[in-house]
């Protein structure tokens, strides 16, 4: 039991100053880097890494907090990432625990769903609830899921790197 809680405690400790620093990229340093107006989104690839890694229940964990953030970072009452990120974690960790294989191709798979997903979703609520014409929409999102994956590979590594150093064993 004693082990379990250490346990949490050492991810929460290495996986917290990830989430933040991402966090701040991607809402602060990245606002600056637009590419045809289009910022990145890194906290999405970071819980498609996690969940791979590390299973459901971390997935879920760090989808939680890694939506709020996005949430935040978006400055919007809505709880839109919060959900979407945290059943992507869950559901990339469950076919990490049985289909997918741990690797930059699965990661890169999920990646490009996970961000072509939540791009749908912006777009369905600003064509629904803002009238905006469905091609606008769909191209931004489409563009924003390209610029992302540029920054695949480094979030890919450091997060299969910081799973690594946690060492092997599931769950929080």
């Amino acid at each position: 039991m004693a082990r379990n809680k250490h346990r949490t405690l050492v991810k929460a400790l290495i996986l917290a100053p990830y989430l933040i620093l991402l966090y701040i990229l991607q809402s602060t340093v990245f606002t600056r880097l637009t590419l045809m107006g289009e910022k990145p989104l890194l906290l999405p690839m970071a819980v498609a890494g996690i969940a791979l890694f590390l299973g459901r229940v971390d997935g879920g964990v760090f989808g939680l907090f890694a939506g709020m953030l996005t949430d935040l970072s978006y400055n919007q009452a809505t709880v839109q990432f919060t959900l979407l990120l945290t059943l992507m974690g869950i559901f990339l960790g469950i076919l990490s625990d049985t289909v997918l294989v741990q690797g930059f191709p699965s990661f890169l798979v999920s990646s490009v769903l996970e961000l072509l997903l939540i791009s749908a979703f912006q777009a369905l609520s600003l064509v629904v609830l803002r009238g905006a014409p469905l091609s606008v929409t769909a191209a931004v999102g489409l563009r924003q899921s390209v610029y992302s994956l540029i920054f695949a590979i480094p979030v890919y590594y450091v997060s299969r790197f910081l799973c690594r150093v946690m060492g092997p064993g599931k769950g929080f």
